[in-house]
């Protein structure tokens, strides 16, 4: 593979060109190239014939060095694999469909089988038959302080730290502002904040939900779904179809997200590697 040091805008085209062929799945790294190339991390390319055949991209989130990737052929796959080998990380996590997280890890020697996510897209035309009598409202969170000590206590919470040192590693302000500036959603109840979502990966049709989250007192009651059906509509105003994913035991969230209209389409991965 070779190092993209500078992303011109042939480059840039055909790296974007190659990724909207299967833009669904890769609708997070299509974003990042698209608008934030200055702050873009590492970015290997393999080429067969001057044609793309398999894209590596790493960039350290505060938490882990996080590893999208994509091929279409099995050379593709190997130039991937040798590449991570060669490189000197620590904490590697590989994000991508089931089926090629599996092919990854097995190249690369791990034999587990990755847990599975379900990943989701809207039916637009299901979910606008649904029937939607909402009790909240949803805004963007400011950048004062109420607001964000709001989202740092969410984050915690989603993330399910546990200790001190966790809480203070994922609510650095280095990791909260940034995502605050691109846009973090809060789900008001009589004026006061009971959950949040926000949005990655939008490209031309898409839109990923993540980071969704109810406040454990407001569970229980549709909140989780009033917050996807906002987020659906703010989504749809776009002109784009959102998409999610979870992990394939969380019921309850698999539950709401099929009761707003999302039909499954695939199987997703995160897994670190050892």
């Amino acid at each position: 593979m070779r190092k993209i040091s500078q992303l011109t805008n042939e480059i840039k085209q055909g790296i974007l060109d190659y990724l909207y062929k299967d833009e669904m799945y890769n609708s997070i790294l299509i974003e990042l190239i698209e608008n934030n190339s200055e702050n873009l991390g590492e970015l290997f390319i393999s080429e067969d014939s001057k044609e793309i055949i398999g894209i590596l991209h790493i960039k350290n989130d505060g938490n882990s060095d996080f590893t999208s990737f994509h091929y279409s052929t099995e050379q593709g796959l190997k130039a991937i694999a040798e590449e991570i080998k060669g490189l000197n990380y620590k904490k590697i996590l590989l994000a991508g469909t089931l089926e090629k997280v599996s092919a990854l890890l097995y190249l690369l020697g791990d034999k587990r089988q990755p847990e599975e996510n379900i990943f989701y897209k809207l039916n637009v035309g299901k979910c606008k038959g649904i029937s939607k009598n909402y009790r909240t409202k949803i805004r963007l969170a400011a950048l004062n302080k109420q607001d964000i000590e709001k989202v740092k206590k969410f984050t915690a919470a989603f993330l399910e730290a546990e200790t001190e040192e966790e809480v203070r590693s994922i609510t650095d302000d280095k990791k909260i502002l940034p995502k605050m500036k691109s846009g973090v959603y809060l789900l008001e109840y009589e004026g006061k904040a009971i959950g949040m979502a926000r949005f990655i990966g939008k490209t031309k049709n898409y839109a990923e939900i993540t980071s969704v989250y109810i406040d454990e007192s407001y569970r229980n009651r549709g909140f989780g779904k009033e917050l996807i059906g906002r987020m659906i509509e703010i989504a749809i105003k776009e002109n784009k179809i959102p998409v999610l994913e979870t992990w394939q035991t969380n019921m309850a969230a698999r539950n709401t997200y099929e009761a707003m209209g999302f039909e499954e389409k695939g199987k997703y991965a995160f897994e670190f590697l050892t």
